[in-house]
């Protein structure tokens, strides 16, 4: 398939099409545009799933992800995807209409069920939050450049480079730890022009996208792009109902033994070994081979490892010693590192917010409403607030480091503890929130322990219960109405349960949540130490905090203290 050659000018025109139909929409749903629908024949696994003519299967799709999906001029669903799901839907049986909106907005509609079904690049984090069909392909990574700066370019040392990528976990952490400068992005057209314009070292994406953008923007003479040796990406359907992932997942297969899908995506998007499929026996042969050759492999390195044993065991012991404290010393300079940056740029976002706000409330030639000026107020006192709770949880963890034990010089009692740290968390003024106390028989009778740290626990832990139960892009509003969580915290002598219904953990990570900086999603913002403070300053009580792995509606924190 080729695409016609467009100007920046159409493209902007195009979004503003969209962007005023948007507003004209009274549907609840961003713009819809019906595919050929009509002509579907109506199957009874459409039937059975709800879709009708009238009610078809709404797909998301981004805007700028071309050449696979975007809107043309006149804000018409294009690319390969548009196409192949033409013929997958048909082959269903399912009426379906496309729904085109930016990434920030249709990968967490496609997760929260705004859409019914969209295309995704397959995530371990997200796994649990929606269903995932097998890889229609696999997409491999390639970094763009400047011609005049490099001939070719060091993808080995990264320290300093200011380098942009489409927004993914894995990149992220990888330009961290380079100690690269890693700016996400989700409008790959305006992103190639700010790399050709200085913008930024280098760009990583997808193959096909390099490919695309440098041909379609005429930047053939100013940029180029090279492969990177890192991990392919599994291009997927994504929905909440398993039964049509399941149903699309056997249709792939036909469509893949048909040869539809190299048809449709051909050699631009997928990647193959030359123009032609191995044969099944040809893997059958090299498999064999390497078998044959693992085993002759293990015999002669059995043997070899009996006769040298003896010899070279205290040697293999001592340098394994020595590689474990190497790698624990470069792990905790890298943690240190990783915690300076992170909160450097937790503490700029708020201070440039207050600069920006207090200009304008002392600049004499501003002329401001009472509502705009009370505005300004509460977001420098909001954002005053939020650079506090920063420099309060550094001295925290600065404290626990160099304390053992606590002082339990405080009698108190559970309710009064659990009171004082909802206070001070503002979880009942949570607007996407609805919380609960429960007071058990003991929660009323008194103990020792040291009130201030007992509170300050339970307040990280209800801090955190407000974070990761808000959607990391935004809150999105549902068919019916704003979605609120549940969270319920449970009170008795010396124990305390808060439960949510947010995003959960998996059970996997249930320990590693607990060490310093840990972040399991880079969509949220946050210091990584919270969780960490609260387990030591618990067991400095006499006490710990645990994460209850068999709970599955969202998280469940169980925090003890020593009575």
């Amino acid at each position: 398939m080729t695409f016609r050659k467009r100007n920046i000018g159409l493209i902007l025109t195009g979004i503003l099409m969209l962007s005023l139909l948007s507003v004209m929409c009274t549907d609840s749903r961003d713009s819809i545009f019906h595919s050929s629908s009509e002509e579907v024949k109506v199957s009874p696994l459409a039937h059975r799933l709800g879709f009708t003519k009238d009610r078809p299967l709404v797909m998301g799709m981004n805007t700028s992800y071309a050449p696979l999906q975007y809107v043309d001029e006149k804000g018409t669903p294009m690319g390969y995807d548009v196409e192949f799901t033409n013929i997958l839907m048909h082959r269903l049986g399912i009426p379906f209409a496309f729904s085109p909106n930016h990434w920030d907005k249709m990968s967490p509609g496609i997760l929260s069920g705004k859409y019914d079904m969209g295309m995704m690049v397959y995530s371990p984090y997200r796994k649990d939050l929606t269903n995932y069909s097998s890889a229609v392909f696999r997409m491999y990574y390639q970094i763009a450049y400047r011609k005049k700066e490099y001939s070719e370019f060091d993808f080995r040392h990264l320290k300093g480079k200011c380098i942009a990528y489409m927004k993914s976990r894995p990149i992220g952490l990888m330009l961290r730890d380079a100690e690269a400068e890693g700016i996400p992005i989700t409008d790959l057209n305006e992103a190639f022009t700010d790399l050709a314009n200085g913008k930024y070292d280098g760009l990583i994406c997808y193959r096909f996208q390099a490919t695309h953008n440098i041909t379609h923007l005429h930047l053939q003479g100013v940029l180029q792009a090279d492969e990177l040796s890192l991990e392919p990406r599994e291009y997927c359907y994504a929905s909440s109902s398993k039964e049509l992932i399941d149903s699309i997942n056997a249709e792939l297969k036909r469509m893949e033994d048909d040869g539809i899908i190299e048809e449709i995506y051909g050699k631009e998007v997928m990647t193959r070994f030359g123009a032609f499929r191995i044969p099944t026996w040809v893997w059958l042969l090299v498999g064999l081979l390497f078998v044959v050759f693992l085993f002759i492999f293990s015999i002669n390195r059995y043997l070899l490892s009996r006769r040298l044993q003896a010899a070279f065991r205290e040697v293999s012991e001592k340098n394994e010693a020595l590689r474990i404290a190497n790698q624990r010393a470069e792990e905790s300079m890298r943690m240190k590192s990783m915690f300076i940056k992170q909160i450097s740029h937790e503490i700029r976002t708020p201070l440039n917010i207050l600069s920006g706000f207090t200009q304008v409330l002392t600049s004499p030639k501003a002329v401001l409403t009472d509502d705009e000026r009370a505005e300004a107020s509460e977001e420098v006192q909001k954002n005053t607030k939020r650079i506090t709770g920063l420099i309060n949880k550094m001295l925290e963890l600065s404290e626990i480091s160099s304390h053992t034990v606590l002082e339990r010089s405080d009698t108190t009692t559970s309710l009064q503890i659990a009171q004082q740290a909802v206070h001070n968390s503002g979880i009942e003024e949570a607007a996407h929130i609805e919380f609960r106390c429960i007071t058990e028989p003991g929660a009323d009778t008194l103990f020792q322990t040291h009130l201030r740290s007992a509170a300050r626990i339970l307040e990280l832990l209800l801090d955190n219960a407000i974070k990761f139960t808000r959607p990391a892009e935004a809150l999105l509003p549902l068919a019916g109405g704003t979605k609120k969580e549940q969270v319920t915290l449970t009170v008795s002598h010396g124990r305390f349960v808060l439960e949510d219904t947010g995003v959960g953990i998996p059970p996997e990570e249930s320990e590693h949540i607990f060490d310093e900086f840990v972040q399991l999603d880079e969509y949220y913002d946050g210091t990584g130490i919270g969780l960490t403070s609260a387990r030591n300053m618990a067991r400095n009580l006499g006490g710990d905090v645990i994460l209850d792995t068999s709970y599955s509606d969202g998280a469940r924190f169980v925090f003890t203290l020593g009575t």
